[in-house]
């Protein structure tokens, strides 16, 4: 793994948060998720980022949730919040077995 994977591979809890904050509307989550990062991280944020954003979605159909009223529903905000947490813990189950691999 580089440096940059493992940078990568750090950004991914910040970037998790940021998603939930900035789809639930919570500015302050959003911005103490933001102003500890130093230039470096916040460029490896952005590339995390678009990494996670399906690309066989057109920018309407991945905007659809910012056309609500106000913020999402407490029921929506915990569906994303599972999926996230899903998502991250495959990607560290994943992470886990590749690195058995390789110590085998």
């Amino acid at each position: 793994m580089t440096d940059l994977d493992a940078l990568a591979e750090r950004m991914l809890p910040p970037a998790a948060t940021l998603v939930v904050a900035v789809h639930d509307h919570d500015i302050p989550t959003a911005h103490a998720t933001l102003a500890n990062l130093g230039v470096l991280e916040l460029r490896a944020l952005a590339v995390t980022l678009a990494a996670l954003v399906p690309d066989d979605h057109t920018l309407t159909e991945l905007l659809a949730w910012t056309r609500g009223q106000g913020p999402i529903s407490d029921r929506q905000a915990a569906v994303h919040r599972a999926q996230l947490e899903q998502t991250l813990a495959e990607h560290d189950a994943a992470r886990r077995r590749a690195q058995r691999r390789r110590a085998a």
